[in-house]
């Protein structure tokens, strides 16, 4: 009797040491995972996004760190830490350069139930299952409200050029540029026009001539625009704008009918993730007809999806504006912007033609 005791206490201890370590492991495979979202979109624009994907996948936290662009690109390049689990940035040759060079995770989607056939996400927006375009954002050109007021509107760069020369006087210190030298998008933007339009030495020069303010992130030039620092922002990114304008009446955007550069805001998933399953998921989310949805309708920068066509959506505008538009491919032709001896002719030839930076 008394042996038998002894086994029924062993094999009691014995389940409940094993119940207490099985309860451990279960603990450990619920508690939340932090994601890392490091990006070069400002937080308030992903916000709804994050919220969204959040709400959907409570079992991981997402952690965002805004960062400029070029900050960005070195700051991966020279493996800080901590690193991002995913990377989003708006200028495609900073991220296609990091793919290139190694820096990215490939991941290969596979189309699910309910989702279309072909598949609703374009092809010319992903490049090489591992960097993921999930907007179509074009550049416009925004002005001060009270400025413009009782003037044309430009609505091409030759209207804009006489514009400009109509209205030398007043426009005198007030046109505001992206700083090349150190706005990623900036660079890009005008590295692209530079090789589409055939009179960006024109601007250039009235550029020069009317002593062009140069700013170092968009924010900034939109916030000197609405207060009247400056009177006119030129090709700056249409979403911030946008967003922008919705919290300041005293901004007035217009496109170019002749020639609108277009980014794709893309995603890459970083190699040095320890977090695989949870980034292809938040990846997988950007690109699915959720949260494409979440930011057609509650953000400004319009939806990549071809079955999602509304005015926020890249479906309509190529159906309306095909003309205009001018999409940066997302391919190695991009590459020809990270080349260094590149830049630093564009770069040249920007600080010589605008000799009066202030």
């Amino acid at each position: 009797m008394g042996g038998n005791s002894m086994i029924n206490f062993r094999s009691v201890c014995l389940f409940f040491v094993f119940f207490l370590g099985a309860s451990n492991v279960l603990a450990t495979d619920n508690s939340p995972k932090t994601l890392r979202v490091f990006g070069a979109a400002y937080q308030e624009e992903m916000q709804p996004l994050l919220d969204d994907f959040s709400m959907r996948n409570p079992n991981i936290e997402i952690e965002y760190q805004w960062m400029s662009s070029e900050v960005l690109d070195n700051y991966i390049r020279e493996q800080k830490e901590p690193q991002p689990d995913i990377t989003i940035s708006s200028v495609m040759h900073l991220q296609i350069g990091l793919v290139n060079d190694g820096y990215s995770l490939e991941h290969r989607r596979e189309i699910k139930s309910g989702e279309s056939y072909p598949p609703a996400l374009p092809e010319w927006s992903q490049w090489r299952d591992e960097l993921f375009g999930f907007s179509f954002e074009p550049a416009v050109i925004a002005f001060n409200s009270s400025f413009i007021e009782g003037k044309q509107v430009p609505t091409n760069r030759i209207e804009l050029l006489s514009f400009i020369r109509r209205h030398s006087d007043e426009l005198m210190g007030q046109i505001g540029l992206y700083d090349i030298r150190t706005v990623g998008i900036g660079y890009l933007f005008w590295s692209f026009e530079r090789q589409q339009a055939r009179n960006y030495g024109q601007f250039l020069e009235l550029f020069n001539s009317h002593n062009a303010r140069t700013f170092g992130s968009s924010r900034a030039m939109l916030d000197a625009l609405s207060r009247g620092e400056i009177s006119m922002a030129y090709n700056i990114l249409g979403s911030y704008a946008r967003s922008w304008q919705k919290l300041n009446d005293n901004v007035t955007i217009t496109t170019m009918k002749d020639y609108t550069p277009v980014i794709i805001r893309t995603a890459l998933i970083n190699k040095t993730t320890q977090n695989e399953l949870e980034a292809k998921r938040f990846i997988d989310y950007l690109l699915s007809s959720s949260g494409q949805w979440v930011m057609a309708e509650q953000t400004n920068m319009p939806s990549i999806r071809s079955d999602i066509n509304i005015v926020n959506s890249a479906s309509y505008m190529r159906e309306q504006y095909a003309e205009e538009l001018k999409p940066m491919p997302l391919d190695v032709r991009l590459l020809v912007f990270t080349d260094k001896s590149k830049r630093q002719i564009v770069t040249t030839e920007w600080e010589n033609a605008l000799k009066n930076y202030d």
